[in-house]
């Protein structure tokens, strides 16, 4: 494949869409009233006489000032208007740039109950901190669900069903201002119905309460669904099955239901198929767990909840059984309950072969196939209850639950000095309980408080066992000599964890504000393996000297200062948050006294045009296991030893984010720069002997460095828009490996082009061009890169078929500078007529029955060049019915 040539066609089309540009001029001036006082917010809207051009308006900033940008030559129809002024609509022809087109305004002296204002649908809206899609103006009809509306939306980029906007990511998503499945996106995504939606509000620093505007650190990006009209207070979704047509008995079932009104409503999510489509992964169900909280930032208490899951969603077979049920109820304005109830059962074979390369003076190359089949059962119930008795105070309790049970067998064929084979089977059971109550109080006009606890309490047994032919592990284990080896290894880990918080802020002046707090973190776990080897006969030889049963507590008091100010147009906060805290593990007590500082700044450039900068030093204690005294078994090659002597590691976080969106309608641009430095830092020690490595904890006081750098840059014209992206990540990191310590380097890169291009009212194309490269820089260099070419298309055809296809071709090159290549492509058809609420369709799933990803990855000193096996090609005859 020649890459000069896709290299040569975005220049081409940049180049064309730069030409067009030319035929732009930009029209600039200031709004004032009679008495030539500047009016901010005003409202500015050109509407071309012509229909094929783009109406484009602008809204004067706090100093009167507006800019448009309009088509040299082109009669429009200017309607200007703001609340209180009367409203002026003129015609303008105009062949070149002006930048003194002032506006007068002049005043209405009656009251005004509506004005209302008659132009072209406007695509995107801006309001303070909310962005709002008008969804007609990107879509064709030909969308199923939110996730086909949200990839037509400019400035948003969806990825493993994570939504980025402006750079971030969407942390909540909500449904007509109501939390959909605690803000989950991936269920949100997949299941609501895109003929249901009318607008899409992107909402900056959202809030579940005014009462917490200035209470909360944390600062959610919400997407709010707003529905049609048609929609609220009636019943909505679908119900689809498939099955499958030729020799492989494909089947699936799909439903999602949803009623909403302003006091009540309640979604429905049922899937089972039989062909990779996985409605929630073990990844979505942590991060409900125990829902959210407002007050508490995430803990550095860490906790070893769903450890037995696997969130592979790249399966050889698979069977997937899911159901959710989501609810609200307001019985009145002062009290609201709500939750959500969701079950999964799913068996999944994962396949897939590999080549590791294992870092360090000798280099040693393995090569392994892997086969593993796991059943996984998991069932949460959530429920919040939401009372405000007053407009000056609000209460909030959250209880969840959570249980999972899996049961894993896997066999492995290692390749490396000799060829083996090993067997492994892990049977667990994970239980979490989790419940908090948060309340927020306006104590008069310069004081509002908060108060939060949160107390969870889990427990996870499992068994893992681990058999073969020949010997394993047995430079780590004194293990004795049998016809075949196995070793079984009970693990027990049951932990709590109690959070106190009580915070003020103080509006002390009109210059600068004041918070402070004080809170208490607990943490009390307990850890148990007990490791023995099982013979022929049955007979067991307990390794209790080599085994673990430790208690580990942290206690965490601390306090919290801070200073809130502005000058200008910029914003500071400063804030110091001391710590003292006992640590006690394995007969091991240790005391710390540690200062947790923040500063973020904000300038406010103009309206929507940001500069961050934000700094925190902060401190992190290792997860659990890395303190326990003696040996726990990881793998048929691999042994952790703890390390109780360990405390805590340190951190220095630097962040830069630029944002300008004032003109998002014409282009949009963010960039973010982090840079971390931490020491000590946490560290792996290894012990390697071939394949086999003993893992041990440590923490250095060497640095290490990280720095990342993520760009977005977009332009939108009339029917299309170019979309570049840019990420880059550096790491300087420390290695031990036998004793020996070395420095290594890495740098992980990415760079993009989206092309997104609507032909005509039923047809869009996408087309995207995306280069990745990672390097790690040891005594010998090693490279892996991908280049992707895809595409996207979809058109209503004859009225009523619908067709739709995305392709993708990936050329690989790997570790060993290996070069492999595979496409895959989808194909949907699709036949309806005109309001009927029954259609059929067909459905092609890897329409050339390729069988094999590729992913190259770096980890723990090991090069991994993996091959994924996957489902094979998969035709469905499928049938939809619609509420």
């Amino acid at each position: 494949m020649n890459f000069k040539n896709g290299f040569f066609f975005f220049f081409i089309l940049l180049s064309s869409l730069n030409f067009a540009q030319n035929n732009a001029i930009i029209i600039k001036g200031i709004v004032t009233d009679s008495l030539q006082q500047s009016i901010p917010n005003v409202t500015l809207i050109a509407k071309p006489t012509q229909e094929k051009y783009k109406t484009t308006y602008a809204i004067s900033n706090e100093d009167g000032i507006y800019q448009l940008q309009l088509e040299k030559g082109i009669s429009y129809t200017f309607s200007i208007s703001h609340i209180g002024y009367y409203a002026i609509t003129k015609e303008v022809l105009l062949l070149e740039n002006r930048f003194d087109y002032n506006i007068i305004l002049k005043i209405r002296n009656e009251s005004l109950d509506e004005v209302v204002i008659n132009y072209k649908y406007q695509p995107i809206e801006k309001n303070k901190d909310t962005i709002t899609y008008n969804l007609a103006a990107f879509t064709n009809g030909n969308e199923f669900k939110m996730k086909d509306v949200l990839e037509k939306l400019p400035g948003i980029k969806v990825e493993d069903n994570i939504i980025k906007i402006q750079g971030k990511t969407v942390t909540k998503l909500l449904v007509e201002g109501k939390l959909f499945f605690d803000g989950n996106t991936k269920l949100a995504i997949e299941n609501i119905p895109a003929d249901a939606m009318a607008k899409i509000e992107v909402i900056s620093d959202y809030k579940e309460s005014e009462l917490l505007r200035n209470l909360s650190d944390n600062e959610d990006l919400a997407l709010n669904v707003i529905l049609k009209e048609d929609k609220k207070d009636f019943a909505f979704g679908d119900i689809e099955t498939g099955i499958g047509v030729g020799l492989e008995e494909f089947y699936s079932f799909h439903t999602s239901l949803f009623k909403y009104n302003p006091a009540s409503n309640i979604s429905f999510i049922g899937d089972v198929n039989n062909f990779n489509n996985s409605s929630i992964s073990f990844s979505d169900l942590t991060r409900l767990v125990g829902g959210s909280s407002n007050l508490f930032k995430k803990s550095n208490l860490s906790n070893n909840l769903l450890s037995l899951a696997s969130n592979n969603q790249e399966r050889f077979k698979s069977t997937t059984r899911f159901s959710a049920l989501n609810f609200q109820k307001e019985f009145n304005k002062k009290f609201t309950i709500s939750g959500y109830a969701i079950y999964s059962n799913n068996d999944i074979i994962n396949k897939s072969s590999s080549i590791r390369e294992y870092l360090g003076n000798v280099p040693i190359i393995e090569t392994r196939d892997d086969l593993g089949d796991t059943n996984a059962n998991a069932a949460m119930f959530n429920i919040k209850f939401d009372y405000n008795p007053n407009g000056v105070q609000k209460w909030m309790y959250t209880v969840n639950f959570l249980k999972n049970i899996s049961n894993i067998s896997a066999e492995s064929l290692s390749s490396s000095a000799n060829t083996n084979e090993f067997f492994t089977k892990t049977s667990g059971k994970n239980e979490s309980f989790s419940h908090n109550l948060e309340g927020y109080f306006k104590v008069n006009d310069k004081h509002t408080m908060g108060l939060a606890f949160y107390h969870s309490i889990s427990n996870l047994n499992s068994i893992d066992k681990w058999s073969s032919n020949a010997i394993f592990l047995q430079e780590y284990l004194p293990i004795s000599q049998s016809s075949v080896y196995e070793i079984n290894q009970k693990n027990d880990i049951n932990s709590q964890n109690f959070y106190f918080l009580v915070k003020d802020y103080w509006l002390a002046s009109r210059y600068f504000h004041l918070f402070y707090n004080i809170g208490l973190n607990y943490k009390d776990s307990k850890i148990r393996n007990d490791i023995s080897q099982v013979f022929a006969n049955n007979l067991m030889n307990d390794f209790t000297e080599i085994s673990n049963n430790i208690p580990i507590t942290l206690f965490d008091l601390n306090a919290g200062f801070g200073l809130k100010s502005k000058v200008g147009k910029i914003e500071f906060i400063l804030e110091a948050k001391p710590h003292y805290y006992q640590f006690r593990r394995a007969h091991i007590e240790s005391t710390n006294l540690f200062i947790e500082s923040k500063l973020d700044i904000n300038f406010k450039i103009e309206d929507d045009i940001n500069l961050d900068f934000e700094y925190d030093f902060t401190n992190r204690y290792l997860s659990d296991l890395s303190y326990i005294e003696n040996l726990w078994i990881t793998g048929f090659n691999s042994v952790l030893q703890g390390n109780p002597n360990l405390t805590d590691t340190r951190s220095h976080n630097f962040s830069l984010y630029f944002s300008d969106y004032k003109n998002m309608d014409d282009y949009f641009i963010d960039t973010s720069i982090d840079y971390s430095i931490n020491n000590p830092v946490e560290n792996n020690s290894i012990l390697q002997n071939g394949i086999n490595r003993l893992n041990t904890p440590d923490i250095l006081n060497f640095p290490e460095e990280n720095l990342s750098v993520n760009s977005e840059f977009g332009l939108i014209f009339h029917k299309s828009s170019l979309e570049f992206g840019m990420d880059l990540e550096w790491l300087k990191f420390n290695q031990i490996i036998n004793k020996e310590l070395s420095f290594l380097k890495s740098i992980e890169y990415s760079f993009s082009g989206k092309w997104k291009l609507k032909i005509g009212d039923k047809t869009h194309l996408n087309l995207k061009y995306k280069h990745s490269s990672f390097r790690v820089k040891s005594e010998e260099d090693s490279k892996s890169t991908e280049n992707i070419f895809s595409l996207n298309f979809d058109s209503k055809l004859l009225k009523n078929f619908t067709f739709k296809t995305d392709f993708s071709t990936h050329f690989v090159n790997n570790f060993s500078n290996i070069s492999q290549s595979y496409t895959l492509q989808n194909l949907y058809l699709g036949y309806a007529k005109p309001n009927s609420k029954l259609s059929y369709s067909l459905n092609f799933r890897n329409i050339f029955n390729n069988g094999v990803i590729i992913r190259n990855s770096f980890n723990n000193n090991i090069l991994f060049s993996n091959q994924v096996f996957t489902i094979p090609r998969v035709f469905l005859f499928e049938l939809k019915y619609k509420f």
